[in-house]
């Protein structure tokens, strides 16, 4: 079980000014926020407790909140209304070091992984118009993650681990339409990703239970502009939530 706090940044929109006054009052900007829910779900396949293959899926849903605005001030919003799916599969590959008469264990990996964002808001309406915001948009990314997990145990029954990852972004690209306008495809060629994991466990015959809060933040740079047409911009995107897990 996983719940997660989601907040989407397109901290400069146009990223240029149209005059003078423009420019003083500040670049205008755009965020989705919302809460998610969800599962997420692994199995590790182990060869003499060296080294691992290990497939991995998430899976979370939720309704998030468009706003945007200029500087500090709001100009339009909608409610938490916007239904977003989020899904991420992915198959790591790595191996086990024991250090500390095997009560410590660090196991470095890396791997493939797809993460896919959708969110659609051609039925929400917003505070300046009264209209529907109108766009459909799906966000994909396939990255190789670069990682390591520490894990120590405190005695036989509970230990705690530490996660970091780099994630390098192969490929990116966004998929978004309106009623009005046609169809568009995105491509983003540079950004990463970083992730964070804390987990406490506690073993109880042969089943381990776990609660872990973690943090996953992504940069993406502004996509290709393609001729006569718009682009994504540069974005951020930051996730801070807690799992609760069983292992068996």
């Amino acid at each position: 079980m996983e719940q997660a706090w989601y907040r989407y940044v397109e901290p400069n929109v146009y990223q240029s000014y149209i005059n003078e006054a423009d420019r003083q009052s500040g670049a205008w900007w755009m965020n989705l926020k919302g809460n998610l829910w969800g599962a997420s779900a692994s199995y590790r396949l182990t060869w003499k407790d060296k080294l691992f293959l290990q497939p991995e899926i998430r899976i979370l849903y939720g309704k998030h909140q468009y706003n945007w605005g200029q500087k500090k001030k709001i100009v339009s919003k909608t409610n938490h209304k916007i239904p977003s799916l989020l899904y991420e599969p992915r198959l790591i590959v790595g191996g086990n070091i024991s250090f500390m008469n095997k009560n410590m264990t660090l196991s470095p990996y890396t791997g493939i992984g797809y993460r896919f964002k959708s969110d659609d808001s051609e039925e929400v309406r917003t505070s300046r118009t009264g209209r529907n915001l109108g766009f459909y948009r799906k966000s994909n990314y396939v990255y190789v993650p670069l990682g390591a997990s520490v894990d120590y145990a405190l005695d036989n029954t509970w230990s705690v681990s530490l996660k970091g990852e780099y994630d390098w972004i192969v490929k990116a690209w966004h998929y978004s339409r309106r009623p009005e306008t046609p169809t568009n495809v995105y491509k983003q060629p540079n950004g990463y990703g970083l992730k964070g994991e804390v987990s406490v466990s506690y073993l109880y015959k042969k089943v381990k239970f776990s609660v872990s809060p973690y943090i996953n933040y992504w940069n993406v740079r502004n996509s290709i502009r393609p001729e006569g047409r718009g682009r994504e911009p540069y974005n951020i995107t930051l996730e801070s939530g807690i799992k609760l897990g069983v292992t068996f």
